[in-house]
């Protein structure tokens, strides 16, 4: 199979002066309180679904603490004693979490011919630091049912933290459009569909909030997400976590 690698184009500076304010402040607070991280979850209850779903990854999951969390699978996706295939189900347990259409929409993914190979491309590309790479070499070859939220997932994971490459899902995009829409300017914000202008800009946008606050970037997205949780959801499993 020939896969089409794409380029992205050259990341575009932000100068300290269009530093977002909201986010500033946000950032900061979570500074103060002493920057808690965000806690794991029980995916117990929902263990048998996903052993169902993967017979021979039962071991696997049988070793997954009973409380999954970014720590967990952070270690998982850099510990060479893992498939990449267990890699990706250790960041799909976590990014689905008490969904219970998980398991089933995961086996959709993985069921296709060329899933192991693209997804063995993304890991590379990210464990080198290319994370744009690796998002428009997804987007260029896709696994149907991944889109580019939980495909953003993987891909954080996967790339050094300190680098980063933070998960860019529809309450960050919510975010975004509230409240940085001037910062993406022309460039669309929906996290629905892939795109890898939306992506690069925001890796520059977040990459530029760490570097001055000296946090990681998936710091920033944590902070983000939270405060759009907080903002545009109901209720959530993850509500003050």
């Amino acid at each position: 199979m020939i896969f089409d690698h794409g380029e992205y184009g050259p990341k575009t500076k932000i100068g300290c002066a269009d530093m977002n304010h909201q986010l500033l402040t946000l950032v900061k607070k979570w500074q103060e309180d002493g920057s808690p991280r965000q806690e794991g979850f029980n995916w117990k209850p929902s263990k048998h679904n996903w052993e169902r779903a993967f017979p021979r990854e039962t071991v696997f999951f049988s070793r997954l603490p009973s409380e999954i969390d970014r720590i967990t699978v952070r270690a998982i996706c850099e510990s060479p004693k893992y498939s990449i295939r267990e890699k990706f189900l250790a960041v799909m347990v976590w990014g689905y979490g008490d969904r219970g259409y998980g398991p089933y929409r995961v086996t959709q993914m993985l069921a296709q011919g060329h899933a192991d190979e693209v997804l063995t491309e993304v890991y590379e590309l990210c464990k080198v630091g290319n994370p744009k790479s690796a998002y428009e070499f997804l987007m260029n070859n896709r696994i149907k049912t991944l889109g580019p939220s939980y495909g953003s997932k993987f891909i954080t994971f996967c790339v050094p933290r300190e680098l980063g490459a933070p998960i860019y899902d529809s309450y960050i995009a919510m975010w975004v459009k509230a409240f940085a829409a001037e910062e993406f300017l022309g460039i669309p914000t929906s996290s629905e569909n892939w795109n890898a202008k939306t992506y690069s800009r925001y890796w520059d946008w977040i990459k530029e909030h760490s570097d001055t606050l000296g946090c990681f970037p998936d710091d920033i997205e944590l902070v983000l997400f939270r405060d759009a949780e907080n903002k545009f959801s109901k209720s959530s499993g993850w509500s003050g976590k």
